[in-house]
């Protein structure tokens, strides 16, 4: 019988470099500069609060795996990168909440419901700017910039994502785009860092970067698909969530080409408090036109690219961890 891949499986051949980086973060909460005032205490709660909030530190994780497998990503500056991507994600995940007006993330309430909107937004621009220093102490300038560019990336995802809500007819293209910069961004650039800082020529940098891309993707429209295909008890939420939300995802998208356009523009043209019961009705109109298979397949189109993305990288345990990764991306649920 072939064992379930897990977590802690693929991140075994990076398990204690990966340690190390949970155990930097923890330090961040507690770094007050002495006779600092008494508002520093409660600046260090905040702090330890959303740092302490559990992931799955994929990101991280795929810094540290791409960055062994040229032979030399060993040492201090593979950690620094991953706790730098980590620390990104932990932000984004802290502005996101306030935009969203989520209540909570992962069964624990948001900085945004603890202490209001205009104070998680200050703690969010503190956790980007403490994941910038650590980038900075790489000493690599390509490394620096490209981080600059995915905070702009981030941004603009977020921007494009709140412009096109209620708006029908969304493209496919900008839909893409749009899942690239909230999510696909993020995993190039640990890919690509961890590969830079291990060692790897130019080409081989570009084939991990890819790797990250296509994973991104990948990640990105699972999580679209299961907003549809899980339960409402494994969401923590009602099916169809982002749609409720005026979001269009590619389920959306397919549907609506596909018999599914006046259910979902009745929604969406819907008044606030018709909403919530139009909702299972649409998504059962979208699951009827096929658009979850269709959504299912491009998802597996990415992870296959991802994959031959890897073809030529010499073998070891950190590339059997990113063709696991892959495996284990496709196959996640709630």
């Amino acid at each position: 019988m072939v064992e379930a891949i897990t977590q802690e499986s693929i991140y075994e051949p990076v398990a204690d470099d990966l340690q190390a980086v949970i155990d930097e973060i923890a330090t961040i909460a507690d770094r007050a500069p002495e006779n600092a005032p008494e508002q520093a205490a409660d600046l260090d709660a905040q702090l330890g609060h959303v740092l302490a909030t559990p992931g799955k530190r994929v990101r991280p994780a795929l810094t540290l795996l791409a960055s062994r497998l040229f032979g030399e990503g060993h040492g201090e500056m593979p950690i620094k990168m991953a706790t730098a991507v980590e620390l990104l994600h932990i932000a984004t995940l802290v502005h996101d909440d306030t935009v969203d007006h989520a209540d909570t993330r992962r069964g624990h309430q948001t900085a945004s419901k603890l202490w209001g909107r205009n104070v998680a937004v200050l703690i969010g621009d503190f956790v980007f700017a403490t994941s910038a220093m650590y980038v900075c102490d790489t000493n690599n300038v390509r490394l620096v910039r490209r981080f600059a560019e995915t905070i702009t990336e981030l941004a603009r995802g977020e921007l494009n994502e709140i412009y096109t809500a209620w708006q029908p007819g969304v493209p496919l293209a900008d839909y893409n785009q749009r899942i690239y910069d909230k999510t696909a961004s993020l995993f190039c650039t640990a890919a690509e860092s961890g590969a830079v800082l291990g060692g790897g020529d130019e080409a081989s940098v570009k084939n991990v970067r890819d790797y990250g891309y296509n994973i991104g993707m990948a990640y990105q429209v699972y999580d679209d698909l299961l907003d549809y295909s899980a339960t409402s008890e494994e969401l923590g939420k009602p099916a169809g969530h982002d749609l409720g939300e005026g979001i269009l995802t590619l389920p959306s998208i397919i549907a609506a080409e596909n018999g599914a356009s006046e259910e979902i523009l009745t929604l969406l043209n819907a008044p606030e408090e018709a909403r919530e019961e139009l909702l299972p009705s649409t998504v059962e109109a979208i699951k009827q036109t096929g658009a979850l298979e269709k959504t299912h397949k491009v998802a597996n189109d990415y992870i296959d690219a991802a994959v031959r993305s890897l073809d030529g990288i010499p073998a070891s345990d950190s590339l059997d961890s990113l063709l696991s990764l892959a495996e284990y991306v496709q196959t996640r649920n709630y």
